[in-house]
């Protein structure tokens, strides 16, 4: 049994993939330990702890992407919600 320990001091430069292959092998290693030892063992709160950072810089670099997304201009030619809206009822007037 392995117990993961990041070489990773600054976290924030994980690419997407890296970041959910640690994830998963954390959350492995979590359910191993966990089943092995108590669930307030020292070992279990600290891969449980070190999971939750992960997930959260998850959950960071996620939004992060939603709101690059959303700030992008759109392409040439696509139609915003509000234009659809002034063009529809600009036709039926």
């Amino acid at each position: 049994m392995k117990y993961y320990h990041s070489s990773h001091e600054d976290r924030s430069d994980y690419r997407e993939d890296e970041l959910f292959l640690t994830i998963e092998s954390l959350r492995s290693e979590l359910l191993e330990v966990a089943q092995e030892r108590s669930l307030s063992d020292h070992t279990v709160v600290e891969l449980s702890q070190r999971l939750d950072g992960y997930i959260v810089m998850a959950q960071n670099k996620m939004m992060e992407s939603l709101r690059s997304r959303q700030t992008e201009p759109a392409p040439y030619g696509a139609l915003t919600k509000s234009k659809r809206v002034r063009s529809k009822s600009a036709l039926q007037q």
